[in-house]
């Protein structure tokens, strides 16, 4: 860890485009946000992943209808399934994969039911592209320009308003959405490094389905999905590569400690410890010093960490190992997918800290140059030294 001078007294760490995979039978992933399935579909989470990952174990989310109790069988390539782990709903499963040693093929899954009925998932695994591994993030020598894509460039009038997406465009709303997306930034690229910025923040672009002020990006309905009024996965994917084309690389803001309550879980809660204070709404008391305490008792820490930070934003729990695996899985597939050279996280501060240690060693693992900066928006020195190593 090392200081690093950035926009809102930021703490720094040193240290596919897929869309949601369904089974057999193409479906294609409709822009609303409906969360019903049809008979039989399959969603997996990642929707894929990669072969020489330095952790060789993935753990896929497999969401359908009445699948917690299915049996697990793997047919091809010499990966194997180490772990199988059914959820309080029915409609998960957890399935480990062990790839140590594989190469990149296509695995396939069956998942057979009680009745003797089965359902086939077809996962890719990739091969990494060349130097993955070995990536550069940001630095002390970079020049970072912040942008809040929905108020930046409406290079898509198209993708403004969305069916199924009830936050409309409305300029004369405090809270409305203005239709800045991906495009305008790939348009302003060369604005941006014309005034000698090397590198691009963005405001969470991840799916926000949320009635009102979805514009900020943090209150996330999908970990995997870009927002269709910004664009798509592939638009992201693009916008990254066109940026490093110009020496410009991008930095993505996610979100740990909270999601939007319109998210799929809070309708159908993988598990009953997902969310914190039991699904319901008990405000944060932002005591960020009962962190700093060595005399703090346990209820003001769990105050400050699982309070929500207002109704729509449900805490998450990153104490439930699966969820934690999940939002590790989910950033270093951002990494691999995107070509990020670096994360920005969200309330930092906020999440458990023994999960964002693992969180950030597990990252760090896999990109041993990457950087990572975390939000802690104190002015106390005193508060934000504490996220510093080497810090007096």
């Amino acid at each position: 860890m090392f200081n690093f001078n950035s926009v809102s007294q930021s703490i720094c760490v040193n240290r596919y485009r897929a869309l949601p995979l369904f089974i057999t039978s193409a479906v294609s992933l409709a822009s609303v946000p409906v969360y019903a399935l049809q008979q039989g579909e399959i969603e997996v989470y990642p929707p894929n992943w990669w072969a020489g990952m330095q952790n060789p174990e993935v753990e896929l989310m497999i969401y359908g209808e009445d699948v917690a109790d299915d049996a697990v069988s793997l047919a091809t390539g010499n990966v194997k399934v180490s772990r199988v782990k059914a959820l309080d709903s029915e409609n998960y499963l957890l399935v480990m994969l062990d790839t140590s040693g594989a190469q990149a093929q296509d695995l396939v899954l069956t998942l057979t039911d009680n009745d003797g009925s089965q359902r086939t998932v077809h996962y890719p695994l990739e091969k990494r592209k060349e130097g993955s591994a070995s990536r550069q993030g940001f630095g002390p020598e970079d020049a970072i320009y912040l942008i809040a894509p929905d108020r930046f460039a409406n290079g898509n009038t198209a993708n403004d308003n969305v069916d199924g997406y009830q936050d409309k465009v409305d300029r004369q709303f405090k809270g409305g959405r203005h239709g800045g997306d991906i495009q305008g930034i790939v348009d302003n690229l060369d604005y941006i490094k014309s005034m000698g910025f090397t590198q691009i923040w963005t405001m969470p672009m991840l799916e926000n389905a949320m009635d009102k002020y979805s514009y900020h990006g943090y209150s996330t309905t999908d970990y995997y999905r870009i927002d269709p009024r910004f664009g798509s996965n592939d638009a992201f994917i693009d916008f990254s590569e066109k940026a490093k084309s110009q020496g410009v690389g991008v930095i993505m803001d996610m979100v740990l400690n909270h999601i939007g309550s319109n998210h799929r879980w809070m309708e159908d809660t993988p598990s009953k410890d997902w969310i914190n204070n039991e699904g319901k709404f008990v405000g944060t008391t932002h005591k960020r010093e009962s962190l700093h305490d060595p005399h703090a008792i346990e209820s003001d820490i769990k105050g400050f960490s699982d309070g929500w930070f207002v109704p729509t934003m449900p805490d998450l729990n990153q104490r439930n190992p699966h969820l934690a695996n999940y939002l590790v899985q989910n950033a270093i597939w951002w990494v691999e997918t995107a070509g990020l050279s670096g994360i920005r996280v969200d309330t930092y501060s906020y999440p458990d800290k023994a999960f964002l240690s693992m969180w950030t060693n597990r990252l760090m693992d896999e990109y041993p140059n990457f950087n990572i900066v975390g939000e802690e928006w104190s002015v106390i020195p005193a508060i934000t030294a504490y996220w510093q190593a080497g810090s007096q």
